[in-house]
């Protein structure tokens, strides 16, 4: 068989950007969405007041010109010679209530968004070669890219490790079991480790330094040593440091396992807000992507016990360690998850000012009405400064990056390349290495000399990388088949 007859043929009808663009694609029809959901309510200081926000929308890309008159039909090229941005306008229903009743509604303009080239909301979509030669723009030009003041930039895939994906590793003093739980904007870093001597503890934001793992599991509501026996599996070496870890624990009710933890994160208060801040401190931090209710404590203590099970299995051979540079523990985050962050963090600020624009108006004695109290540059100025630097969120640099026109071949190369989160001035050998799991997936040629060398790397020619799925119509179908829950 000619293989180079099949990569001609599985080229012909491909889009070498198409990933990108799926990727955008699904940020603007669900993840916009969700962001919104997420900031649902704004309740200023003013309690009498609030606004609730709604059907969030993206509009095609348009432009004002100098007198205030907008024009419809902005396409690229004009973005290009004029050294503009190809931006859609934000379009959001926003209601004002005063003591729950409604007194302005209106769709407001809360700011611009770059399109991306060739996605659905771009004018260049399903047009034919003649149309795009007609409207300015080369026919075989790939789309998966920006336009920002006049200059085209691609978003660098960046490299991660997997979220929510428990992965043991070797230390100094033990082993520990680490999880990345992730909700939302927030990451939190969980750590269960076992000291050489059997101990478990428990790290996650916000929590006292060296708490026991077994105080922790009697704040999420097993309270008793047959409660935590038969969480763990029936092996002799768990059970062995069971035992440790129980003879060690010193308190006795769920009640003492809370009050430790909140005197560590309310000190000096009195025992009731202790309580209620360790209860509010485990329910936001500890392992927020299982969930953030009260309801979710039990399933969090079967989680840290799994946690603390693979912990234990590797310190007594029973389990191999988790190699961190293995493909199927990473992720790669195209420009929808990239633009995702920088949106999710322009709009909480953009709510942020929102919030103060309503506590001055009303001080200020003036009438509350949505038009004056909303800023559109609030959101635009943030996502313009992080396209045009390259610095995005989580201190990431060089994120956005100017397209390479000198051939054919540079911008295919730029909307592929691969960029490691990891610090370049260190030697990191293992990380810059070839992985057995890149065959297929990375080209280990197209790697830069010098400090980046192993850190930036690019896609290869066939690899293709999928855009985040829904777990519930998963599950459903799971449970239709007859899976049953094992119940907490």
């Amino acid at each position: 068989m000619d293989r180079w007859t099949l990569l001609e043929n599985y080229f012909k009808g491909k889009n070498f950007a198409q990933m990108e663009i799926d990727s955008f694609n699904q940020f603007v029809d669900k993840k916009l969405d969700e962001i919104v959901d997420e900031n649902k309510e704004i309740v200023p200081k003013i309690e009498e007041v609030k606004i609730e926000l709604d059907e969030i929308e993206i509009k095609r890309p348009s432009i004002r010109e100098a007198d205030g008159s907008p024009r419809d039909s902005f396409f690229p090229i004009e973005a290009r010679i004029r050294n503009r941005g190809y931006n859609g306008e934000i379009w959001i229903t926003m209601r004002l209530l005063r003591r729950e009743v409604e007194q302005d509604v209106r769709r407001a303009c809360i700011g611009e968004l770059p399109i991306m080239l060739k996605s659905d909301l771009c004018w260049l979509k399903d047009k034919t070669p003649e149309e795009l030669i007609e409207m300015g723009e080369d026919d075989k030009d790939p789309g998966g890219y920006f336009i920002i003041n006049g200059s085209e930039k691609a978003l660098m895939t960046q490299e991660v490790l997997a979220s929510d994906r428990v992965l043991i590793a070797e230390e100094s003093k033990g082993v520990a079991a680490e999880v990345i739980s992730t909700r939302g904007a927030f990451k939190g870093r969980v750590r269960v480790s076992r000291r050489p001597e059997g101990l478990l503890n428990v790290t996650f934001p916000a929590s006292p330094r060296k708490l026991m793992l077994f105080v922790l599991l009697k704040a999420l509501g097993l309270k008793s040593m047959k409660e935590i026996k038969d969480a763990f599996p029936d092996e002799k070496e768990v059970e062995n440091d069971i035992l440790i870890n129980w003879e060690n624990t010193e308190v006795k009710t769920e009640e003492d396992a809370l009050d430790k933890i909140g005197k560590y994160v309310a000190p000096g208060q009195i025992i009731d807000y202790r309580l209620k801040r360790a209860q509010e401190v485990i329910d936001a931090f500890l392992l927020p992507h299982i969930g953030q209710t009260k309801e979710d404590r039990l399933a969090k203590a079967y989680y840290l016990v799994m946690m603390a099970t693979k912990a234990i299995e590797r310190a007594y051979g029973l389990r191999g360690e988790d190699d961190k540079d293995n493909y199927s523990n990473k992720r790669l985050e195209l420009s929808g998850k990239l633009m995702e962050h920088l949106f999710r963090y322009s709009f909480k600020y953009f709510i942020k000012d929102l919030r103060f624009q309503i506590d001055r108006t009303i001080t200020r004695r003036r009438k509350l009405n949505i038009s004056t109290i909303v800023r559109p540059g609030a959101v635009s100025e943030r996502i313009r400064f992080a396209m045009s630097t390259g610095n995005w969120i989580g201190r990431a640099t060089g994120v956005s990056k100017f397209m390479d026109r000198v051939n054919y071949l540079s911008p295919l190369s730029d909307l592929r390349k691969v960029k490691s989160p990891l610090n370049k001035n260190r030697e990191l050998y293992e990380a810059r290495d070839v992985h057995g799991t890149h065959w297929g997936r990375i080209g280990p040629i197209e790697t830069p000399d010098g400090p980046q060398c192993g850190l930036v790397k690019n896609l290869a020619l066939t690899a293709e990388v999928t855009t985040e799925v829904d777990e519930k119509p998963i599950e459903e179908l799971l449970f239709k088949k007859g899976v049953r829950m094992k119940k907490l």
